[in-house]
């Protein structure tokens, strides 16, 4: 069997790993260099929470997920995930905080749930409000998310896997027998085809144009007046909502700064390639504002600014599955700003599709088809 793996950043990269370890004949096509930023990878760190708001289904892959990134740590030598704990600070009785409950309740997740007086005393650097809900889960902590792409491309190659940068695939086609791609005006054969190209999905996979939108996310960093208050062993990760923010944040990882970005002000863009890397004043004085507001101690300008994008869906879960029209192709996007944390397992998943036609996972709410639906 030849397969084809199209895009190797987040998800492409775990698929290509996969596959390979499986000793599938596979190929993969990066348009760019491996762990580029000009689309979800990049940032320096993304969160991994366990107790997920986004909903309990969500538990069993998260676990299946951390069990893989030490499986890559191992194979690679790489220190990828760290576990810190994560904050979940929202007001009591809104739907990220009972999510995060319920996945607690659900799963045994190991937690501690805090009073507002003891969360003040445990965590001075957030300015906890009176009538917030304060949990952490302890089985949350931070990724290195190019570090994580870079290695296991590499592994893959080592495997055997062929990697072909900087070369974009212009079409996909599938005959019933054989699925033809083209590449840099020539073309390749191959049985089966894994398209995860993100946030360039509808260019290959038209279906999808009004269903995977990308969306500009802009990234940010600040100085603490003591860094000492800011460190991976007294300062969690977290994710909180106010009446004004949706944000999140991780220690400082160089001793120098920590990142603050908010989530839910993404907006849509029209065309993937041209996507807008600079940062209005109006921009940078609502994180500047948040920070104010939301933190002790800390300078409210940004030293740090980064622009990436993700594709998000309608409902904010991705799409992950074989073509109904096409069983030859499995797509993987959509991912809506949260699927760097499931990457690994989203690579097995690809590849359960690809060898078995199925998987042991759960991934009925990332069915391709469920818009058509509608």
């Amino acid at each position: 069997m030849k397969v084809a793996v199209i895009g190797l950043g987040t998800m492409g990269s775990m698929a290509v790993w996969q596959l390979a370890k499986r000793d599938i004949s596979v190929t993969g096509f990066e348009q760019f260099g491996i762990g580029h930023d000009r689309s979800a990878v990049g940032g320096e760190s993304r969160l991994f929470r366990t107790a997920y708001r986004e909903g309990a289904e969500y538990v069993p892959l998260l676990r299946s997920a951390s069990n893989l990134w030490r499986d890559l740590e191992k194979e690679s030598g790489n220190k990828l995930l760290s576990m810190t704990g994560g904050l979940t600070i929202g007001k009591k009785n809104t739907e990220n905080v009972n999510n995060v409950l319920t996945c607690i309740n659900d799963f045994d997740i190991d937690h501690a749930q805090y009073t507002v007086e003891e969360a003040r005393k445990l965590f001075p650097q957030h300015k906890i409000e009176d009538d917030d809900a304060v949990i952490l889960d302890k089985e949350s902590g931070f990724l290195r998310p190019e570090l994580a792409v870079v290695s296991a491309v590499n592994e893959a190659a080592k495997l055997g896997a062929e990697i072909r940068r900087n070369q974009k695939v212009e079409a996909v086609e599938d005959t019933g027998e054989k699925v033809i791609i083209t590449a840099n005006s020539q073309k390749y054969e191959f049985d089966q085809v894994i398209v995860a190209n993100g946030s360039w999905v509808s260019e290959l996979l038209p279906a999808y144009n009004q269903v995977v939108k990308p969306r500009r996310i802009i990234m940010s960093w600040f100085i603490p007046e003591d860094l000492s208050k800011y460190q991976v062993d007294n300062f969690p990760i977290f994710a909180r909502t106010t009446k004004e923010y949706d944000y999140f944040g991780t220690p400082t990882l160089d001793n120098s700064m920590v990142k603050i970005a908010l989530i839910g002000s993404e907006e849509e863009i029209d065309d993937p390639d041209r996507l807008e890397h600079n940062v209005s004043t109006s921009e940078i004085k609502r994180q500047s504002h948040l920070v104010e507001k939301y933190f002790h101690d800390i300078n409210p300008d940004p030293v740090r600014l980064s622009v990436h994008m993700d594709a998000y869906t309608p409902d904010e879960h991705a799409i992950v599955g074989k073509l109904e029209d096409s069983q030859n192709i499995v797509v993987m996007s959509g991912y809506s700003g949260h699927g760097f944390k499931l990457a690994p397992v989203m690579g097995e998943i690809a590849s359960d599709l690809i060898v078995h036609g199925k998987t042991a996972h759960y991934i009925e709410h990332f069915n391709p088809s469920r818009f058509n639906r509608k």
